[in-house]
């Protein structure tokens, strides 16, 4: 029994002491833990968690990544999920631009610093966009029953009327959908656009990240449409007679099922118009936001991690979001639910005078300002404290 003891109390009492040698010696060790540009790290056995010795946020893989390069180039190390201010200092560190002050140094003078960069995980952007979609459904349904029902009811009208006779729960339908979408089209599109914007120039131009925009949300676009076509009809089917309902249990019986019966074309139409909406979304979206940032960081001369400035920039883009995108959003709704001929799409969507490209618009403004707000304060927070910063040492 002695033994035995003996053999569990020594590691934990190895443990005790290994850790409270660890505290006391922090900038002995983090010195270690840094090494010079000229060595490689091993093995992941060599790796050491932040979080460890100055207790910051931890994101799922506390680890250091080298990035091997030739001696002729620049070198990095990736430092994942650790961004606390206690290690770095700098006011601009949950800026998405390049960053020059980090506490961080190889075996450098004092006074020479060692450029970062932070950015977000692949799945930020979906994420964001899921959790602002679970705040903004209900006026996402009211809209795509404004456009595409007859009936000239407005939006009280329309909410009224879906509660009292399906209940409240009826306004999440189409739920599925549109998570499965953000997860999707909204990681790709968040992902594509800061991949391109790594190519431009700091800070870049205007037109620059609204030709990335584009691009990047033309290509999420081929991945979204199937799920929006399934959302849309998720959404108007109990407005519909019950003879023309589709009644899909999910996301994944509505796109099985119009495959089965209508072809697999079917899950693209008005895929056009998907993919214009998309790349405008993206530039009016992204670009514009990161436009806003900047300018308003520069003007109030705010720091970049203000939740205050993400939150403006955010409300801009969403304004100027709506009237961009209405037009064709109405157009997408009646392609979806309907697949007849353009010139009727338009001529239906007419039949409310000149009301008819902006139809809808209270509630979309309505879904559109909270869910972009909610999007980019989670997207923020979600790099902030699960991001990873990219070291650059220039030789």
């Amino acid at each position: 029994m002695a033994k035995l003891l003996n053999n569990v109390a020594t590691p934990a009492w190895m443990w005790l002491l290994s850790n409270q040698q660890l505290r006391s010696n922090k900038k002995e060790v983090l010195d270690q833990l840094v090494r010079t540009p000229g060595q490689q790290l091993g093995n992941r056995a060599d790796s050491f968690c932040f979080g460890q010795i100055l207790k910051s946020t931890h994101s799922l893989f506390c680890q250091i990544n080298p990035i091997r390069k030739s001696s002729h180039r620049k070198r990095k190390k990736r430092i994942d999920g650790h961004t606390s201010k206690n290690s770095y200092k700098d006011e601009r560190v949950a800026d998405r631009t390049t960053s020059s002050k980090l506490a961080i140094r190889f075996e450098a003078p004092k006074d020479e610093k060692i450029k970062a960069i932070i950015r977000p995980r692949w799945w930020s952007g979906g994420v964001a966009g899921a959790i602002a979609q679970c705040f903004t459904a209900p006026f996402d349904l009211i809209e795509a029953r404004m456009v595409v029902i007859k009936k000239d009811r407005g939006m009280a009208s329309n909410l009224q009327q879906a509660i009292r006779t399906h209940g409240f729960i009826s306004l999440y339908d189409g739920l599925s959908a549109q998570l499965v979408r953000q997860l999707t089209y909204t990681s790709l599109r968040f992902h594509l656009y800061e991949m391109g914007k790594e190519h431009l120039d700091d800070p870049a131009g205007l037109w620059h990240k609204v030709l990335v925009a584009a691009l990047a949300g033309c290509v999420a676009g081929v991945v979204g449409t199937p799920m929006e076509l399934i959302n849309t009809r998720m959404q108007v089917n109990r407005a519909l007679p019950k003879e023309t309902r589709w009644n899909y249990r999910n996301v994944f019986d509505g796109l099985y099922r119009v495959t089965r019966e209508e072809g697999f074309t079917k899950l693209y139409s008005g895929c056009f118009l998907s993919f214009m909406r998309s790349s405008l979304i993206t530039i009016s979206q992204n670009a514009a936001y990161d436009q806003a940032k900047q300018i308003y960081a520069e003007v109030f001369h705010m720091k970049h991690d203000n939740t205050l400035l993400h939150l403006i920039s955010s409300v801009t883009a969403a304004f100027i979001c709506g009237p961009i995108i209405k037009p064709i959003e109405n157009l997408r709704y009646l392609r979806m639910v309907d697949s007849r001929r353009l010139l009727n799409s338009i001529s239906y969507m007419m039949r409310f005078g000149s009301r008819g490209p902006f139809r809808g618009m209270v509630p979309y403004v309505l879904r559109m300002v909270p869910n972009t707000v909610i999007t980019f304060l989670s997207f923020e927070q979600l790099r902030v404290h699960f991001g990873y910063i990219e070291i650059e040492d220039d030789e």
